[in-house]
């Protein structure tokens, strides 16, 4: 059934999101449940410069106090307990302190040494609270003093707790949000993309075989299509000289038929004065005819032909052999030059001796009375030669078209023997080419390759 790839593609896409969404939320959530001393030295690290920034002092270079904003101010306000800063000197003494106390926060049982408690953090008991507390050495005015700054542990839980439902839920709703947003764009756009193909696709519905000449147009469509409506209009070219040849060859055989039939009928009509052995000769020449379409119809599917390892020598010899009372009749002697061993070939041998036989009565045809017909078989080709007056150059382009006889012919065949041989050739992957630079004569050679 056929899928599809707008739909596909979209899945892909979505699902894509949706894992990355996945990942990122997982991530941030591991921080948040694994990493909360971290989160929490970066937070107190934060307050400890916006403290610094807010200190002020006198004209005589003593600490006034800290300028703090509204909404830190409340909060040091509000939770004394769980949120507390100090300011003290370079010998430890407070300075300043948000909850009014007047001693530095350190370990029970030691005291404060400003030297060691530069750049710490420590873990504190007070009141029943576990507090952690974090020290930063900071200069002004060439003068040495330390920002300290306390958070409880039930307040930084608090908040990792409330900060982390908050986010997953709205990562939850952000990932649905741009899950559907990314689904109407991507929809949106593959449609877009897709309208220059459904147009090429109903052009291509209308092209019947009265309209084979009509062509995909490229414009606006998508350069990864570029190539598929190319190789749909060459297609269309094979197809409309296939067409036209096919209309052209049954032109040719309707005119080809008619003169005999007409000559027939011509003689038939004279009440019984007709000369018998003339209505036999237009008859056979009919046959002829015939046997020769059939042939070329033959050949020219590949699917006729069955492919088997043959010795080329031999079918040489039975096409020779089968034209030996035409050569008599003619007074045209065959040579046959083929060495003792076998050539081995891959090939249908039907069509091989068809192609044979019709080169070599080509050759005889074309042969004077008392001449010879040359057959040269060899690993890598099979070349066969007359000794006629040859062919004209301006005749090279004619011999393979259906249906065309040379001038100096002494039958009275269809023409088609030739156009038959290149057949044969084309399926076998041989080339046909013919030689006009012997003297006397043609050579007709059959290159395997």
């Amino acid at each position: 059934m056929p899928y599809s790839l707008s739909k596909k593609l979209i899945i892909s896409a979505a699902a894509t999101l949706v894992v990355i969404a996945l990942v990122v939320s997982a991530g941030l959530a591991a921080v948040f449940q694994w990493g909360p001393e971290l989160l929490l030295k970066r937070e107190m690290l934060r307050h400890v410069d916006k403290i610094q920034e807010r200190m002020r002092f006198d004209a005589s270079g003593k600490l006034s106090g800290v300028d703090l904003n509204s909404k830190m101010q409340l909060l040091y306000e509000a939770l004394k307990e769980d949120s507390i800063y100090r300011i003290l000197d370079d010998k430890g003494a407070v300075l300043t302190a948000s909850d009014g106390a007047t001693i530095p926060l350190f370990a029970k049982g030691t005291r404060f040494d400003p030297k060691t408690a530069a750049d710490s953090s420590l873990v504190l008991r007070r009141s029943g609270l576990t507090l952690y507390v974090f020290t930063q050495a900071v200069s002004f005015n060439d003068k040495t003093y330390y920002i300290q700054v306390a958070r409880s542990e039930r307040m930084h839980q608090a908040i990792i707790g409330s900060d982390s439902a908050t986010f997953m839920m709205a990562s939850g709703v952000a990932v649905i949000i741009a899950i559907l947003v990314f689904t109407c764009v991507v929809w949106g756009t593959f449609n877009r993309a897709l309208r220059p193909l459904r147009v090429a696709s109903d052009a291509a519905s209308r092209i019947e075989f009265n309209s084979l000449d009509s062509r995909l147009s490229t414009m606006d469509v998508p350069k990864e299509l570029v190539p598929l409506i190319d190789a749909f209009n060459k297609a269309l070219d094979r197809l409309e000289l296939g067409y036209r040849l096919q209309q052209e060859f049954l032109a040719t055989v309707a005119h080809e038929l008619k003169t005999p039939l007409a000559l027939i009928r011509g003689q038939i009509e004279l009440d019984g004065t007709a000369d018998r052995q003339l209505l036999l000769k237009d008859v056979d020449r009919m046959a002829r005819q015939v046997h020769q379409l059939l042939h070329l119809a033959e050949v020219s599917d590949r699917k006729n032909f069955t492919f088997e390892k043959v010795d080329a020598g031999e079918v040489v010899v039975s096409a020779v052999e089968h034209l030996g009372r035409l050569a008599d009749r003619l007074n045209v002697s065959v040579v046959l030059n083929s060495p003792v061993q076998k050539i081995p070939l891959m090939a249908d041998s039907g069509a091989l001796f068809v192609l044979v036989k019709n080169l070599l009565e080509n050759a005889i045809h074309h042969s004077p009375a008392g001449s010879s017909a040359i057959v040269t078989v060899t690993a890598g080709h099979i070349a066969v030669r007359d000794h006629g007056e040859g062919v004209a150059a301006d005749n090279v382009p004619l011999l393979f078209k259906r249906f065309w006889r040379g001038a100096n012919r002494r039958d009275e065949g269809a023409g088609l023997g030739l156009s038959i041989c290149k057949e044969i050739s084309l399926v076998h992957g041989w080339r046909l080419v013919v030689m006009r630079d012997q003297r006397p004569g043609a050579e007709f050679i059959v290159v395997f390759s």
